[in-house]
């Protein structure tokens, strides 16, 4: 059974546009970059697609260390820390000590969403652990829902959109890693990771699904059909319906690359 990675993303701006790359260094915290940054209310949680759709429409790269972003009828913003302060934020019931990076940043999100929020981003001094009953002791993540890396295949891509009867975007589901190769759908479901060339991830707990991948990446709209495929085919007994594999890194060398096109073994 041969696999490989045939999609690599990131989403520096957690719950804006992804990047698909051809390769990236992995971090303690994950993907270089990856959901490094962050919106939040007044209240200091977090803000997502699951409320504001339109966040999917929001392009982001990072340019030296800067975020920059485009949306519709917005300008271009680089959004360069200006006297950053320390802020705690909420990620779920995670509370977080973010970095605010500037006023001109806030107006221009608060702007594009109609509301009032704060452009926050996630420091290397900050600390942030990945559920301990699932990954064990000691892993990081930043502002990831829960786990720092999203493995889906496109095996399970395809027998879902089988089920759909119309070829899915993978960007709706918003992996980190897809993977590729002569094996059945929902593969991962029983494998407890992979090795990629000296990497090794752990496949730690299945990735249960919110209105997200209802929401089409290019135009925002939203087709609840598509959640009523993944409730009939993938719901298990408490009642959600998962896709894909929340991992951790289990062995990776200080620097190590991902590429597209690298080859995946599945650990059983």
């Amino acid at each position: 059974m041969s696999a490989y990675i045939s999609q690599l993303a990131i989403y520096p701006l957690k719950s804006a546009a992804g990047i698909a790359l051809q390769h990236t260094e992995l971090t303690s915290l994950g993907l270089q970059w990856d959901r490094r940054w962050l919106l939040v209310d007044d209240n200091g949680k977090f803000v997502t697609q699951r409320q504001y759709a339109k966040m999917t429409l929001i392009r982001s790269q990072v340019v030296d260390d800067v975020l920059h972003v485009t949306a519709p009828n917005m300008p271009l913003l680089m959004a360069i820390p200006h006297h950053p302060q320390a802020l705690s934020v909420l990620v779920w019931q995670d509370s977080v000590m973010a970095l605010t990076v500037s006023t001109e940043a806030d107006q221009w999100f608060s702007d594009y969403l109609g509301f009032s929020v704060r452009l926050v981003f996630f420091p290397e001094q900050s600390q942030r652990e990945v559920d301990r009953a699932w990954a064990g002791e000691g892993h990081q993540t930043a502002f990831s829902d829960g786990f720092p890396i999203l493995v889906i295949s496109q095996a399970s891509f395809d027998g879902l959109s089988q089920h759909w009867q119309q070829t899915i975007d993978w960007r709706r589901f918003r992996p980190n890693l897809v993977i590729a190769g002569d094996f059945p759908a929902y593969w991962e479901d029983s494998c407890r990771g992979l090795k990629i060339g000296e990497i090794e991830l752990a496949l730690v707990k299945p990735c249960s699904r919110c209105v997200i991948p209802s929401i089409h990446p290019e135009t925002a709209e939203k087709d609840s059909s598509l959640l009523k495929v993944l409730q009939q085919h993938r719901r298990r007994d408490d009642g959600k319906s998962y896709l894909g594999q929340n991992a951790i890194i289990k062995q990776a060398q200080r620097g190590a690359v991902l590429n597209v096109g690298d080859k995946v073994e599945f650990l059983l």
